[in-house]
């Protein structure tokens, strides 16, 4: 169903998201999970292509090159603002595009206005690897085991399904194998435009509580968000810790990145990129307190280039050793979609290219490194579209030696619909128990819901045919012998659904 639009609930493509993404390339086999949604999710993407490419001559793109390939996302309105970043062999290159905050048509004559590499961005799931780092970290110093049941760091009040034929433990929920859901039943929409604002460490356990696993520890892999942010819980738990604490003082400090954070001081808000969605509207900052571990961490092109580099010559330290430790795989593919984990990080189909991409409400951020050619890239953008994911691994293929050319983004003809025909389809509609669409008209925009959700916009292909821009969904709406709507169908993934006007 719609009910992950935009996994509304990783956005919630924070899906915060499982897999799916939606290149044409990629379409194959690439994602199993998609991160189209864009509400409540962290989000994921497949990187099918790296096992075609034969990286030993990689190398660092000439300037030219990387704008004619960067620049048509945002020339076509595809991404309002973006921070890329590059690395090869220690040397480096970054450069910004597009706006960090629209406010007229000067915007892009405003340098200040110009993202850099010191502009601040969400960078959503990609916040699951440096929760991974801390998992290697206190495995390292002792202080917990990957075998280790969770049950041994969860309060007494807690208590797991007794039923289970074996433990969940500290590594099933970084390698996503938990049995854990994505996402937790008790997860409250109080405030839609910051899904996970109002969600506690009490509800959390309450979760765990009541939760009746459907499947085993280690029998499939399933993305969850859920998972990784009581992951962070447990690590900060054990350290007597704030997870803002343990990422500060275990990782960002000895790295030198000392803009990536949880809580932002007035200096990084200050640089802070404005949220937009995938058709430009302005979204909200997300913050995810309890999933913080998920998907709640902040950062710039500056401090992820000081983390690729670090994961391409690891320090002679205690934490190189752990980011070595996390840099294995430690779960192999189940299915033939699944990919190989290490902790936290997603190893692309050659075995070695880690990855991982993330979404928030209003951003969308993709980090590659490959080890064999000592490169690595990063995207950061302040627009919650999965396109980030093409770019960067274009650009990752473009190092590698690939002739990538610059993509052609085709502006459809704008469909005018009167005021009067929307006014027809302002409603509810129900989709089934629990589950209702609300059609509102929002100035000279339709809005719809679905229970539970944000509202989003759709755009008209036709008068009685619309569509989603932020998941690749459609809607039509049937009117009956007198010119009113009866119904609509709601068109995802090759399923139709209908849903009847309610009175």
């Amino acid at each position: 169903m719609l009910i992950y639009l935009k996994e509304l609930l990783d956005v919630l493509y924070i899906n915060l998201t499982g897999p799916k993404i939606t290149y044409t390339h990629l379409r194959s086999a690439t994602f199993a999970r998609s991160q189209r949604i864009q509400m409540c999710c962290l989000a994921l993407g497949c990187c099918a292509w790296f096992a075609l490419i034969d990286s030993t001559f990689a190398q660092m793109p000439t300037q030219d090159r990387l704008n004619a390939l960067v620049q048509p996302y945002i020339d076509s309105e595809t991404i309002v603002g973006m921070s890329v970043g590059i690395i090869h062999q220690g040397e480096r290159q970054s450069q910004g595009y597009g706006v960090k905050r629209r406010s007229g048509t000067e915007d892009a004559k405003d340098k200040a206005n110009v993202p850099d590499s010191q502009t601040v961005y969400e960078i959503g799931s990609v916040s699951k690897t440096f929760t991974g780092l801390l998992l290697a970290d206190a495995v390292l110093s002792g202080r917990v085991r990957l075998d280790q049941p969770i049950q041994e760091h969860l309060p007494n009040s807690v208590k797991l399904d007794s039923q289970a034929k074996q433990p969940i433990t500290l590594q099933h929920l970084s390698t996503h194998v938990s049995g854990l859901p994505r996402l937790p039943n008790n997860l409250r929409m109080d405030n839609p435009a910051n899904p996970y604002v109002s969600y506690t460490t009490d509800d959390m356990h309450r979760f765990l509580n009541e939760f009746k696993p459907t499947h085993q520890p280690g029998e499939q892999m399933l993305y969850s968000n859920y998972a990784v942010g009581l992951l962070g819980n447990l690590l900060a738990r054990q350290a007597d810790s704030s997870y803002s604490e343990l990422l500060k003082n275990r990782i960002c400090v000895p790295l030198k990145m000392n803009d990536t954070v949880i809580e932002l001081s007035n200096d990084l808000r200050s640089r802070l990129a404005s949220p937009y969605t995938a058709d430009g509207t302005l979204a909200s900052n997300w913050d995810l307190n309890t999933f913080v571990g998920a998907g709640g961490i902040r950062s710039t092109v500056d401090d992820m280039l000081n983390y690729i580099q670090a994961h391409l010559d690891p320090p002679e330290n205690d934490l190189g050793k752990a980011i070595d430790l996390e840099w294995k795989i430690h779960q192999k593919p189940i299915r033939s979609e699944d990919f190989a984990m290490g902790l936290g990080w997603h190893v692309a189909r050659d075995g070695n290219t880690r990855w991982h991409n993330g979404q928030t409400g209003g951003y969308h951020s993709m980090v590659l490194i490959d080890r064999r050619s000592k490169s690595g890239v990063v995207v950061l953008s302040n627009t919650a579209t999965s396109e980030v994911d093409r770019l960067a691994e274009d650009l990752m293929r473009m190092m590698a030696g690939s002739d990538i050319k610059p993509r052609t983004f085709e502006k459809e003809k704008a469909v005018k619909v009167s005021r009067e025909v929307m006014q027809k389809y302002v409603g509810r509609y129900k989709l089934g128990p629990g589950f209702i669409f609300t059609v509102k008209l929002d100035e000279d925009r339709l809005m719809v819901d679905l229970t539970g959700q944000p509202a989003l916009r759709i755009f008209p292909k036709s008068d009685t045919e619309w569509e989603y821009r932020v998941v690749d969904a459609r809607i039509q709406f049937n009117l009956d012998g007198k010119g009113n709507c009866s119904e609509l169908i709601l068109d995802q993934n090759g399923i139709r659904q209908t849903a009847k006007r309610m009175p």
